[in-house]
C-alpha cells in the first residue's frame, strides 16, 4: 500500500481502489483536501505517522466507502530542500515511517515487488511474489539495489582473489550505474542530468537507510522502493 499510484499520469477522475491487497492509491497530503466527515469517520490522522501519514490515511479512506479523485487543475506551491544535509534528511524521514504504516494495513508476509517499464493505470510496480509469512519481508526490485548488490558481490569477488568474476562484476556495475542515469541524462542532458542523478542518488540512499532501519523496529526486512 506504500506503492505509489501515478495521479499525474491520469486524467482527472476517481482513481482505482488497487488489484493487490499491498497497492491502494494516495496522494500527499502536501497536494490533497478531505472531507471533514471522510476525516472524522477514521478518527483523523494516527499520532504514530511521523512521516507516512498521507499513506496511512488514503488507505483507511479507500478501504472505506470513499473514493479519491484527481483534480487536474489544482495548483500547489511546494519549498524544496535547499542542500543536501537537508535532502537526505527529508527523505530519511519518509522512508524511517513507512515500515510502520505498512505494516499497520498488510498482513505479514514475503512480498517482491518489480518496477513496471510503463506505468499501469496508474500504478508504477507489480507484484511478483505474496506469501504470508510469519516473517515478513518487503523487497522491491530496483535499479539502486540491484546496482548496490552487484557493487557489494563484485568487492567480495574481489577480496576473495576471483578477478574474473570481479571484472565482471565491475562491468555489470557499470552497465547498471549507466541505466540508472539514463533517464536523468536524456531527460536533460549529460551536465545537468548528472547533477539530477546524484540529487536523486542521495534521496534514494535516505530513503533506502531510513525504510530499513524502520523495518528492523517493525520486526522485518523492509527494502524500499527509490524516489521518482
Amino acid at each position: 500500500m506504500i506503492i505509489q499510484i501515478l495521479s499525474e499520469l491520469k486524467e482527472e477522475g476517481y482513481l482505482s481502489k488497487g488489484r493487490h491487497p499491498t497497492v491502494a492509491p494516495f496522494f500527499s497530503c502536501s497536494n490533497v483536501a478531505f472531507r471533514r466527515q471522510a476525516v472524522q469517520e477514521i478518527d483523523g490522522f494516527d499520532p504514530e505517522c511521523i512521516t507516512g501519514e498521507d499513506c496511512d490515511i488514503c488507505a483507511s479512506l479507500s478501504a472505506g466507502d470513499w473514493e479519491l479523485y484527481t483534480r487536474r487543475e489544482a495548483i500547489v506551491s511546494h519549498k524544496n530542500p535547499s542542500n543536501f544535509r537537508h535532502l537526505f534528511q527529508k527523505w530519511y524521514g519518509y522512508g524511517r515511517y513507512h515500515p510502520y504504516v505498512f505494516a499497520k494495513h498488510n498482513e505479514r508476509a514475503i512480498e517482491i515487488y518489480m518496477r513496471l517499464l510503463r506505468p499501469l493505470d496508474g500504478e508504477r510496480y507489480i507484484c511478483l511474489f505474496y506469501k504470508r509469512f510469519r516473517a515478513p519481508v518487503v523487497l522491491f526490485l530496483t535499479k539502486f539495489l540491484m546496482l548496490h548488490t552487484v557493487l557489494l558481490a563484485t568487492g567480495i569477488a574481489w577480496l576473495l582473489g576471483l578477478t574474473g568474476a570481479g571484472s565482471a562484476g565491475l562491468i555489470l556495475t557499470a552497465i547498471l550505474a549507466v541505466s540508472y542515469a539514463w533517464p536523468d541524462v536524456k531527460q536533460s542532458g549529460l551536465l545537468l542530468g548528472s547533477a539530477f542523478t546524484v540529487i536523486r542518488y542521495v534521496a534514494d540512499m535516505a530513503l533506502f537507510i531510513g525504510a530499513f532501519i524502520g523495518g528492523l523496529r517493525q520486526k522485518m526486512f523492509y527494502f524500499s522502493a527509490t524516489v521518482d
